[in-house]
C-alpha cells in the first residue's frame, strides 16, 4: 500500500524491495538511485567486482555499447561499494528517464559474463588497489577498521592476491546475494506514472530472497587511548568516539552534532582552538553508522611540537562544545535549507541514500524533519555527551 506524505511516497514493491519517490512535475530532470544492501562474508573485494562486472555486459550490449547508450542520452550511469552496501544511480532529463532505467535494469540483471569481461575488472580493480596503497590513506584504514564486527573491517577493494583468488563460483554468489528485500529504490523529479509503473514491473519483479544481518560485537583489546604511527613535523591528529548501543534519536543527532561543531568557519572546534592558541584552517568531522554502532570523528594538522598541548585541550574541547548553540549553526541548513532538496533531484536522492547508510532503512524527508523538529540544544548537549563518554582514541599520523 502506497503512503504518501508531505509529497512523498513510500511503497513496497511486488518483490518486497521498497521506494521512496517525490515527483516534481515542473523541473526538467529526474534521478533514481537503488541500494544493495549485503553482509561482507566472502573474500574481501568480492562485491567490488561485482559493481565492475554489471558495467561489462547488459543483455547483447557490452561495455563500449553500455558507455555509448548512456553518452547519447547526456547521463552516465555511477556505481559504488561501500562496507555494507552497493549503490546505482544516475541523474537525466526527464525524456530519457525510461530508457536509462531500462539500461540500468539490463546491467543488473545480467547473469552470465566471459573470460574477456572478467580479466577487464580484475585488470581495472588492481589498478584502483595500486592507487589506493600510493596514498597516504591511514585515516581512511583506521576508520574502516574501527567497527567491533569484523566482518565489516574488510577492504572494500581487496589485495591483489585476493584478485588472483576469485574464482567464478565466488563471485556468481556474491551477485546472487545482492538481490534481497532490503533492496531499496529511490526516485526525484519530473518522472511521470508511466514511469514508476516501468520501475514496478522491472525493479519491481526481480526475485528476491530474505534479507538478514544480525550485527556480531566482537571486542577485542582494543590497545592504547593515544596511538602514534609515523615520523615527521607535521601530523595528522584524529579523534575517534566508539558509540555503541546508537538508537534512531541517536543517529540523527550526530548529523546535527557534526555540522555545529566541526562545519564552517564558525565552528565550535575552530572557535575554542583558536581562542587556545591553534590557528586552524580547517577541520574535518566525520561519522559512519553499523547497526547501532557509531564511529564519530574529527581530523586536522597540528605540528609534532605542539602534539601534547594539543592533547591536554581535547577534553577541555570536549566540555565546552556542550554550550555549542547547536540550533542557531545548524537548524538553518539541516532543516530550514531541507526544502532545497525537492528543487535538486539528483542532491535529494543522494540524501537518501545517505539517510538509509544512517538508519539501515528508507527514511523520508518528512520523517527525518518531524524527529529534527524535536531536538533543542539541551538535548543535543546530552547526546553530544553520551558521545564523549564512549571509548575514545587519538592517533598523531606522521
Amino acid at each position: 500500500m502506497d503512503v504518501i506524505k508531505g509529497g512523498e511516497r513510500t511503497e513496497k514493491l511486488d518483490n518486497g524491495a521498497s521506494m521512496i519517490s517525490f515527483c516534481a512535475p515542473a523541473l526538467n530532470t529526474a534521478a533514481f538511485s537503488v541500494v544493495l544492501p549485503f553482509v561482507p562474508e566472502r573474500r574481501a573485494g568480492a562485491y567490488h567486482c561485482v559493481e565492475h562486472l554489471f558495467f561489462e555486459r547488459a543483455g547483447e550490449r557490452r561495455a563500449a555499447d553500455i558507455n555509448a547508450e548512456m553518452t547519447s542520452r547526456g547521463s552516465e550511469i555511477m556505481g559504488y561499494t561501500t562496507k555494507n552496501y552497493m549503490c546505482f544511480n544516475f541523474v537525466c532529463r526527464k525524456e530519457v528517464l525510461s530508457d536509462q532505467l531500462g539500461l540500468l535494469f539490463s546491467m543488473l540483471t545480467q547473469k552470465e559474463y566471459g573470460e574477456e569481461e572478467e580479466e577487464s575488472v580484475l585488470g581495472v580493480i588492481e589498478n584502483e588497489i595500486f592507487e589506493y596503497a600510493f596514498y597516504d590513506n591511514r585515516t581512511a584504514d583506521i576508520l574502516r577498521e574501527a567497527w567491533y564486527d569484523k566482518r565489516f573491517t574488510k577492504s572494500v577493494l581487496g589485495e591483489p592476491e585476493d584478485l588472483d583468488a576469485f574464482t567464478k563460483e565466488e563471485i556468481s554468489e556474491a551477485r546472487e546475494s545482492l538481490f534481497t528485500d532490503g533492496m531499496t529504490l529511490f526516485l526525484a523529479g519530473a518522472f511521470s506514472e508511466k514511469d514508476v509503473q516501468i520501475i514496478r514491473s522491472t525493479f519491481g519483479r526481480i526475485p528476491l530472497s530474505r534479507f538478514f544481518c544480525e550485527y556480531k560485537t566482537e571486542k577485542d583489546e582494543r590497545g592504547k587511548h593515544v596511538v602514534r604511527r609515523g615520523r615527521g613535523r607535521e601530523l595528522q591528529a584524529l579523534v575517534t568516539y566508539h558509540i555503541e548501543g546508537a538508537d534512531d534519536e541517536m543517529k540523527a543527532a550526530a548529523y546535527w552534532l557534526k555540522s555545529g561543531l566541526f562545519d564552517g568557519m564558525d565552528a565550535a572546534f575552530l572557535r575554542f582552538f583558536d581562542k587556545n592558541g591553534f590557528h586552524f584552517y580547517s577541520v574535518d568531522g566525520s561519522y559512519s553508522v553499523l547497526g547501532d554502532e557509531i564511529v564519530f570523528s574529527f581530523m586536522t594538522y597540528i605540528k609534532k611540537k605542539e602534539r601534547k598541548r594539543f592533547l591536554s585541550l581535547v577534553g577541555t574541547f570536549e566540555e565546552e562544545a556542550a554550550w555549542t548553540p547547536f540550533l542557531r549553526l545548524v537548524k538553518p541548513f539541516l532543516y530550514d535549507n531541507a526544502v532545497f532538496l525537492y528543487d535538486n533531484p539528483e542532491r535529494l536522492c543522494a540524501h537518501y541514500v545517505d539517510t538509509w547508510a544512517d538508519f539501515s532503512r528508507p527514511v523520508t524527508l518528512a520523517e527525518e524533519k518531524e524527529r529534527a523538529s524535536r531536538f533543542t540544544d539541551v538535548r543535543l548537549s546530552e547526546l553530544w555527551r553520551k558521545i564523549v563518554s564512549s571509548e575514545r582514541k587519538v592517533y598523531f599520523l606522521g
